[in-house]
């Protein structure tokens, strides 16, 4: 009987080896065949697989799924449209690797395959990732999902943009439990085709975020190929757009940073000239002021961000481009006091030396929605970047006026022990109270979390919390000594999440 058992446990330990298998290719093939692989066994979800050195495999199923993924030789898909694989791990595409969505040449029509990595993408120097193949209107073009509640970093070795090298079409961001999607060497280049298989850079869910001089380039010229976008789904570092080849194109840049999401609106009234060519847009927190000067009847810039906008033309764009317009967007956590109308955009072209306030033709009330913006109004003249040139945007405000601090929140939010296993917003305590009271709330999940305070009318009277938190319970206060008696009303807005509750104020 002891001989029986021992025997058992054997075979089960070699079974669970066995499970989580290397399976390589050693022919050419596809996917599906069992001819390509060794051992004659089809990957399945939890097989490791290696594309060995001179195997081309087509995936020509739909479904198609392994663990972790190393390509030596080529990986591709066939002239068939909708195909796809999981990679429940991550992707290595290796010196001698291609990961390509046709092998060779153009399909026979559009075709739109899917791929669809939980953790990370490298690819190596050398190795090629082309997910837009062919000639139009007949190409083959590879949307990427980003997926699961794991960061994926991105390792890239290429920092110019080459068309076969490492181009991404369509990518989409969908982590789930604060995890995101990192940039962490070289420059991402999407696709700037938008007349045949567009391209699009679609939010779901999560962050994503470069590292040092990277750059995520999404060089399509049309204007809304960014979807999706919110106080938690956005870039957070460096963002190029591409311009236009023709004069007079507005973009928006989607960036923010770890207090929250600012994007900002640039019109050129010069084309770009060629692919490659990006403004690059960084939202950076800190003082504006750099012992700085001001010009245009403004006294202040913002103590919270500032943005630095940089020009690059790529191998053959223009040589320079020229800004006409420009806006940036704001919330109550600027120091921004809503109603009055002493907000101002300003620019500097000196490393933040001078300031100088764009007029405005009309005056703008202030606001204290997520989407406020200031700015908009036609630079005379405009601002003209050589490659490689910065400029860096702030608001600003009128000289002589106090409503808008520009100091950005000055709640101190604690954290407490322990980390919850959902979402709870407390009753404030002391309730009623005079003038101040305490706002205990709770998030399972790290993100973006805002904490708002309005009146009867709901009206938006001040933001205690908008800034990323990580998971845990916390709490703030709350001074009502500028407010009259009267119901009040706090919300709390976190990953999707939102919850009320009614206060008293008794004086």
């Amino acid at each position: 009987m002891k001989k029986i058992l021992i025997l058992a446990v054997v075979i089960f330990s070699m079974a669970s080896e066995i499970t989580d298998a290397q399976i390589a290719s050693i022919a050419a093939g596809n996917w599906s065949n069992i001819e390509t692989w060794g051992g004659g066994v089809v990957p399945a979800a939890t097989d490791d697989v290696v594309i060995s050195a001179g195997n081309t495999v087509t995936v020509d199923v739909d479904n198609a799924e392994c663990k972790n993924l190393s390509i030596d030789g080529t990986m591709t898909f066939p002239d068939v449209e909708a195909r796809s694989i999981t990679v429940n791990g991550s992707v290595i595409i290796g010196a001698t690797g291609k990961f390509n969505t046709y092998s060779s040449g153009s399909p026979t029509a559009l075709r739109n395959q899917k791929i669809t990595i939980m953790e990370d993408l490298t690819v190596t120097t050398g190795g090629i990732i082309d997910m837009r193949r062919g000639s139009n209107p007949n190409v083959g073009i590879g949307t990427i999902e980003f997926a699961g509640s794991v960061t994926s970093n991105i390792s890239l070795s290429q920092t110019s943009y080459g068309s076969s090298i490492e181009e991404f079409n369509g990518i989409t961001i969908n982590k789930t439990g604060g995890a995101k999607v990192i940039l962490k060497t070289g420059n991402l280049y999407m696709s700037n085709n938008t007349s045949t298989g567009p391209t699009y850079l679609t939010f779901i869910s999560g962050l994503i975020e470069t590292e040092g001089t990277s750059v995520w380039g999404y060089m399509t010229t049309n204007t809304v190929g960014i979807v999706g976008t919110s106080s938690s789904s956005f870039v957070k570092g460096n963002l190029g757009r591409g311009m236009s080849n023709s004069a007079g194109a507005t973009r928006i840049f989607y960036v923010g940073d770890d207090e929250g999401f600012r994007p900002i609106t640039l019109r050129s009234s010069t084309p770009q000239g060629a692919t490659g060519a990006m403004l690059i847009v960084t939202s950076v927190l800190g003082d504006a002021n750099n012992s700085s000067t001001f010009v245009g009847g403004i006294d202040k810039v913002s103590e919270v961000r500032y943005f630095k906008v940089r020009y690059y033309k790529g191998a053959s764009g223009a040589a320079s481009l020229t800004l006409d317009s420009l806006a940036i967007s704001y919330g109550l956590s600027d120091g921004v006091s809503p109603g009055n109308i002493n907000l101002r955009a300003a620019y500097s072209t000196d490393e933040r030396a001078t300031w100088t306030a764009v007029q405005q033709t009309e005056p703008y009330v202030t606001e204290t929605s997520d989407t406020s913006r200031v700015g908009g109004d036609m630079l005379s003249p405009g601002i003209t970047l050589t490659d490689g040139q910065i400029i860096y945007l702030a608001l600003a405000r009128v000289s002589g006026t106090t409503e808008n601090s520009l100091s950005g929140l000055v709640h101190a939010v604690e954290k407490e022990n322990g980390i919850p296993s959902f979402f709870m917003l407390d009753q404030n305590y002391p309730n009623p109270f005079n003038p101040s009271t305490k706002i205990n709330f709770s998030v399972p999940l790290s993100g973006i979390v805002r904490l708002s305070i309005y009146n009867a009318l709901g009206q938006t009277i001040e933001i205690l919390v908008d800034e990323f938190l990580d998971a845990g319970s916390y709490h703030v206060n709350f001074d009502a000594g500028k407010l009259t008696s009267g119901i009040y009303y706090y919300q709390i807005q976190a990953n999707g999440y939102s919850q009320t509750k009614k206060m008293s104020l008794v004086k």
